[in-house]
């Protein structure tokens, strides 16, 4: 059997708390929100819409991300044309959950750039 859904977007230190928070967010929503949720996430594409993205946008991605590899974060700090890509040393598919204070460092450094 593979791992926990709570593993694939946490570190392992955290995997307690957060499958706790995890499975009471994903039991908890209504079901036609998650199904537009799952739709949007998996089967549209919006890689033709990037370019036309004229903020500054900041990427924060964790090095080793089961669900988005470093190709998607170099893919899209080619497309958009202000991006600046951090990668975090962590774990996991939600950094402002497994890594709370280095996500806010890069929030906080990308912010007083702009």
């Amino acid at each position: 059997m593979g791992q926990p859904v709570c593993h694939l977007v946490a570190r392992a230190e955290n995997e307690a708390r957060l499958a706790k928070e995890l499975a009471q967010h994903f039991c908890n929503a209504d079901s036609a929100l998650a199904q537009q949720f799952a739709h949007l996430t998996f089967l549209s594409d919006c890689r033709a819409e990037l370019a036309r993205v004229t903020v500054p946008t900041l990427l924060v991605q964790c090095s080793q991300d089961i669900a988005a590899p470093s190709e998607v974060g170099a893919y899209l700090l080619e497309h958009l044309p202000q991006a600046t890509l951090i990668t975090l040393d962590t774990t996991g598919h939600c950094p402002h959950l497994s890594a709370p204070l280095e996500t806010l460092a890069a929030m906080e450094t990308f912010l007083a750039k702009e």
